[in-house]
């Protein structure tokens, strides 16, 4: 499918308050399909497993399955965090057990988030079309703040000031200690 940008109107969530730009805006041209997708990290011609390499200490909670880590940057809510296996496999090469870990530590994740005090919930999202590592990724969305609701909050995340760095490293402790209460262990 290709069509002009000029032919394909603005959804509607342009002009939603959470939606955090306005102005003229259009829609991109519509490139054709490609014969194939460009290669992820951790396949053939996509360079090294960025995850494969990162060390336990890099991360908050570890168990012998799974990891949670931070991005590298803070990010503009009171936390970020990705879950990811240890073993170099994406979703659909998850085994029974841990599938049944993973739907476990959404959970024990969404909790540990909240025990920070001020979130007004937890989003979750995959993607994947970066690695194919399996991640999942977690931000939680401040109390009160209703222009982050919806899908719009990973966009804010990006765009508003980083979480003070005492903040940041306070909440990130909170969760690996409550991730740690039912198993695995806290980092740092």
């Amino acid at each position: 499918m290709t069509a002009e940008s000029a032919e394909l109107p603005l959804p509607d969530f342009v002009s939603w308050p959470i939606f955090p730009f306005e102005g003229a805006m259009q829609v991109r041209a519509v490139v054709p399909l490609q014969p194939a997708d460009w290669p992820r990290s951790g396949e053939p011609g996509g360079g090294p497993c960025l995850s494969c390499g990162e060390p336990d200490d890099r991360c908050i909670w570890v168990d012998d399955h799974w990891r949670v880590r931070a991005p590298d940057a803070r990010a503009g809510v009171p936390i970020q965090l990705f879950l990811e296996t240890r073993a170099h496999v994406d979703m659909d090469g998850l085994d029974p057990a841990r599938a049944a870990e993973l739907g476990q530590l959404i959970v024990r994740l969404d909790r540990a988030i909240q025990a920070i005090g001020g979130i007004g919930r937890v989003h979750m999202s995959r993607w994947g079309d970066g690695a194919s590592h399996f991640h999942l990724w977690f931000y939680g969305r401040p109390f009160g703040n209703l222009q982050m609701v919806g899908f719009c909050l990973p966009m804010w995340a990006m765009i508003l000031p980083p979480t003070e760095a005492d903040v940041w490293n306070r909440n990130l402790a909170i969760v690996a200690r409550e991730l740690a209460k039912e198993g695995g262990r806290a980092i740092g």
